[in-house]
Formats: C-alpha cells, structure tokens, sequence
C-alpha cells in the first residue's frame, strides 16, 4: 500500500488519484479540499483543514501531519481529558512514526492500567429457555412458546458478566485501530494484546455519532482514562465501498477541537471555577443577540456570576478568513460583547495566527482584546502561559465588577 504524507493547512500539488480514491477521501475526510489539477488528468491538489491523523483508501494511506511537534498534540489532548497523571508514563513516542501510532501506546497503557485486577464485570438481563428456575420464569413467553409445557422453562436472569458496556465499547477501540495500517511492530503487538484482552467480550459496533453515555460510578472510575481514549478513537469514520468488499477508513483528530478544550480547561482550572460558573460553548446558559431570541450565540468561554455574565471570549486555533470576511472572528466576538452587555471581549488565537491587539469599536464602547497563546516550549511554560491568560481574565471581570459598583 502507498503512503502519503500531507501537512495540516498545507496544498500538496498533483497528486495522482483514482476516482475510487477520490469518492472515498472526499467521504471519509470532508475537511481535506480535494481540486482537480488544472491541465492534468487523474491529479488533484490536496489542501487539508485542521484535522491531523490517518485516512486510510483503496491502495493508498494519507497521513496528514499537526503542525505542533507530536508531543505537544498528545500532552493538549492528555490535559483535555484529565490524563495528565499518566502522561509521562504512558507516552513513549519517540520511535513512533505519526500521531496515531503515537496514541496507541497511550491507549494501551490505559487498557492495562484498567484491567490490571480483571474485566470490569456487571449485571446483564439474559433471557433463555432451560430445565431449572433461573431467576424469574417468563409466564408470557412460557404460554406463547410452550403450550403449558413444564420444561424447558421460559426464564428472565441477571448474568454477572463483563461483557458490558463498558468492555465492549473498548474492545470496539481496539477493533477500529487493527483496521489501519500501523507501520510500527511495537503498535501491532499492542493491538494483538489487547483483543487478547477482550477475547470473551461482544463485538459491538458504535456509530462514531451514538457513542454510549456511560455512568460513572466509584466501582467504574478506574475504567475512565481508557474510556475516554476510546470514545476518541471510535469518533473515527469509517466507510464501506459499493462493491461490499473494500473498506476505507479515517482515525481524524480535529485540532481546533483540541486547541479550544485544552484552553477552556487549563483555564477554568488556573481560575478555580467550575464548569457551570465557567462553561464551554455557553453549556447549560441562554445567551441571545437579539430581543426575539432567535440568534443565540454560544461563547467558548464565559464567566457567569449569579446569573449573569461577567467575562466573555472565544478561543481560535485557526484565524477565519472566509470569502469576502476578513474579520469574521472580530465580529463574532462583537456580537458576544453585545450580547452580554459587557465593555470588552477576549479572543485568543493560537501564537502566529494573529498579532496582538486591541480592537476600539466606535459607537458601540466595546473593546476586543486579541491574544495570542504561544504553544512552543515544554509543558511547564505552557501551563505558565495559560494562568497568565487566566490573571488577565481575572482582572477584566474586576473591571465589571468596578462598574457595576460605580454604577
């Protein structure tokens, strides 16, 4: 199978591709512009958005590569999903070749570290037909299927199994990452290890868009880390070709996703605030620009007091520049300033998709402040650079506050 290797945001010219190919990459990765290149027959050029990761087609894997080193992407994501306690101990990346084979140890680490005392194990209704009371005897089915007969017995019971939920939404993990073609020997024996794991587990598949909500419980919490790795890995999209034969399939991460979480999380952490006092996306508030409330407006991040909202702002990995909009972000912003009533509003780019800036608005006595997050560095200085975006949130929401008591 052929390999090519595109970088995020960059156009790769010319490349040869099949109609087959051509079908399945415009399906399996919509984020990738796919443009006939002029004055060739069969070339097209190749333009990836912000999603980084492997889509694998017909004859042919395409690997599109994150502009942070790999290391980075892995330590954003583990802070995202609250793995950091583990992340230096579970991410050897260095011999790994692209950013999925580099998750795979990740999510091996989490499997074992989850099922190091055995499967979680848990109730399932069962229904069968035996000789002995089990449980409780099926009155209806035993009349529909047996006439009065005395046995077999119609019966409804409770298997204490670990072919639950949550063992089979793991195993469809594993099962998702054998469908690619892994160039390291160390990610395949890792795979091998873990469908050993869940040898006695249902193969269950997910849609990438229905995963299961599963409880959290003191009895499951250890399963949490490897749960969260697969819900991430199961969001990947698959796609059956017509002729029923050929597959085609895409591990895809979005790093405007990434980018945005890691943010709002590092955020609210370095404010001590939780999620319902700071939320992402508005999460669980009403804000609306208009009277009718019929345009709502959903912030990345926002700081509620009482009701109200007393800081606003927007996180962007990547500066938007749509056709005949040069300044699409500043008026969204705008419109969240408006909406809230507030004197000033905050976007904050990832370093080198803006200079910073600060935006006087006329007419309106809105400010929009523009900062950039530089995501160079180790870990430490990057954290370091998140509780000073967090001190200068601090000090917008004292300047409300200083209002609101003048006033």
């Amino acid at each position: 199978m052929h390999r090519l290797t595109l970088a995020e945001h960059t156009e790769r010219s010319s490349v040869q591709l099949s109609a087959i190919q051509v079908d399945a990459l415009r399906e399996l990765a919509p984020s990738v512009d796919v443009s006939p290149t002029y004055g060739k027959a069969g070339a097209y050029d190749l333009t990836p958005g912000s999603e980084v990761g492997v889509i694998q087609i017909p004859s042919l894997t395409i690997e599109i590569a994150p502009k942070l080193p790999i290391h980075r992407v892995l330590f954003m994501m583990s802070y995202a999903l609250g793995l950091m306690k583990f992340f230096d101990e579970t991410v050897p990346i260095s011999d790994e070749p692209d950013l999925v084979e580099a998750i795979i140890p990740m999510f091996h680490a989490q499997v074992r570290q989850a099922t190091k005392a055995g499967l979680l194990q848990g109730y399932r209704a069962e229904e069968d037909s035996l000789r002995v009371v089990r449980g409780q005897i099926h009155i209806n089915e035993q009349i529909r299927r047996r006439f009065g007969m005395a046995v077999p017995l119609e019966v409804r019971y409770d298997e204490f199994t670990p072919d639950i939920d949550h063992n089979q939404l793991l195993k469809a993990a594993v099962r998702r990452l054998a469908h690619l073609s892994l160039r390291s020997a160390r990610t395949r024996r890792m795979i091998s290890a873990m469908h050993a794991t869940f040898a006695n587990v249902s193969d269950v598949v997910f849609e990438p868009t229905r995963l299961p909500e599963l409880p959290v419980t003191p009895l499951n919490l250890h399963y949490q880390p490897a749960i969260q790795l697969a819900r991430l890995i199961l969001r990947s999209r698959s796609l059956e070709l017509a002729d029923g034969r050929t597959s085609a399939t895409a591990f895809l991460i979005d790093m405007n996703r990434v980018f945005e979480d890691f943010v709002v999380i590092g955020l609210r952490e370095a404010l001590g605030l939780s999620e319902t006092v700071f939320p992402q996306g508005a999460r669980g508030r009403k804000l609306w620009l208009d009277k009718m409330e019929r345009v709502r407006l959903k912030p990345d991040i926002s700081w509620w007091d009482s009701g109200k909202c007393v800081f606003v702002g927007d996180v962007k990995y990547k500066r938007v520049t749509g056709s005949g909009v040069q300044n699409a972000d500043i008026y969204q912003v705008l419109s969240y300033a408006v909406a809230t009533h507030l004197p000033s509003a905050l976007i904050i780019y990832a370093a080198g998709e803006s200079a910073p800036a600060t935006h006087e608005i006329p007419y309106t006595d809105k400010s929009l402040q523009v900062v950039t997050l530089d995501l160079t560095g180790n870990s430490q200085q990057l954290m370091e650079r998140i509780h000073n975006l967090a001190r200068l949130i601090i000090d917008r929401r004292l300047e409300v506050h200083s209002m609101s008591s003048a006033a």
